[in-house]
């Protein structure tokens, strides 16, 4: 179960604030983020067997990241949703990406929950495969999972809680990185999942603070579980970003 947390609006100087983990098959192959070539300018992992992508950042300082949505097997005729947030990245804002999300057909996807923000505004659509649901998100904590918005009950509150605390106070990669290495609760409703016995678990994790400048941005990662691989500052990636 994939976990993305953001808090919006943290202040004048930090609009945004993303923590994020990303659950997978652990035989699925994958890089770790990089600058895509083309235009706008891309900073984003990429999984190798559709070529799309789960999170990334775009030169417009505009942040786009997707969760699965419980409730139905996935339909393999239907388009990547990896490729919904490549396509997404191409947008030159929040506003704009939500304008553009409006037409987007329902049946092209499997369902998911896409968050979306840059330093001027934050907006969910998820889609349950038949029908599309559009919120603009005011500031605050914001917790993204497969079972968000109806799909199903998460038995994280105490560590949505635990998140909602570190965001209102450190927000070091150390302290949100210790939550995202969290394994309180069962098999798969920890936010750090070991299933490795299924071939299955947290394949890596992000820290992102976006600040009021590129200058004040600061992108880590860790390429693994994060409660034993530690983060990494991409500071070049994020300076070649911001060109």
């Amino acid at each position: 179960m994939c976990t993305l947390a953001a808090f919006v609006g943290a202040s004048s100087s930090l609009p945004l604030v993303v923590a994020a983990n990303r659950d997978e098959f652990l035989a699925r192959p994958a890089v770790p983020p990089f600058l895509w070539p083309g235009t706008p300018r891309i900073l984003a992992p990429r999984g190798e067997r559709a070529g799309g992508t789960w999170l990334g950042l775009n030169e417009h300082a505009l942040f786009v990241g997707i969760t699965n949505r419980a409730g139905a097997p996935p339909d393999p005729t239907r388009r990547s949703r990896g490729a919904l947030v490549t396509d997404a990245l191409s947008a030159p804002s929040a506003a704009a990406l939500h304008a553009r999300l409006a037409g987007l057909d329902p049946h092209a996807y499997n369902p998911f929950h896409l968050f979306y923000a840059d330093r001027e505004s934050a907006h969910l659509m998820w889609s349950d495969g038949e029908a599309l649901h559009r919120e603009d998100l005011g500031p605050g904590l914001h917790v993204i999972t497969e079972r968000s918005f109806g799909a199903g009950a998460d038995a994280r509150g105490a560590t949505v809680r635990r998140l909602a605390e570190a965001f209102g106070g450190d927000r070091s990669p150390a302290s949100l990185g210790s939550l995202l290495a969290n394994h309180a609760g069962d098999l798969f409703s920890a936010v750090c999942v070991h299933a490795d016995a299924l071939g299955y678990g947290t394949r890596s994790s992000l820290v992102l603070t976006l600040g009021a400048t590129w200058a004040e941005t600061r992108w880590w990662w860790a390429q693994g579980k994060p409660c034993v691989t530690p983060f990494e500052d991409q500071g070049a990636l994020v300076a070649a970003l911001a060109g």
